[in-house]
């Protein structure tokens, strides 16, 4: 296999950055920009979330629960030419830094149109449910 291109963990930190960014903003329409045109979301306890219009509206609703920030961390990154696997953590806050959830993440990258995109995000919880 062939290495990615240079200044792929760059591009990808720059995107999880703008993830980040478009929570705090309030803004679905540039979270949703993150992934790939097709790109999916398989979020704990729902279907998956499918392609650009659909994961707009599936962050909307996340952000119009009352998540103000998300925090991102890469634990590990590893690339193939033109796909990276990331595992991470995740922390989601609400307003005044309340932290609301912890877990971990898994995101599959691809490089679209040059640019490294969400491809595959999928998530879950750390938190024990309640009762």
């Amino acid at each position: 296999m062939c290495a990615p291109p240079d200044g792929w963990q760059d591009a990808i930190a720059a995107n999880n950055q703008a993830a980040m960014d478009a929570v705090a903003r309030k803004d679905a329409a540039a979270f949703a920009a993150v992934y790939t045109a097709n790109g999916n979301a398989l979020p704990p306890n729902s279907p998956t979330v499918t392609g650009t219009a659909a994961l707009q509206g599936f962050w909307q609703a996340v952000i119009d629960m009352g998540i103000a920030a998300v925090k991102l961390e890469t634990v590990e990154l590893e690339g193939f030419e033109d796909t990276a696997v990331e595992v991470g953590a995740y922390t989601l806050e609400g307003e005044g830094g309340a932290v609301l959830d912890q877990g971990k993440f898994i995101v599959i990258w691809k490089l679209e149109d040059g640019a490294w995109k969400w491809h595959q995000d999928i998530w879950n919880s750390s938190v024990a449910p309640a009762g």
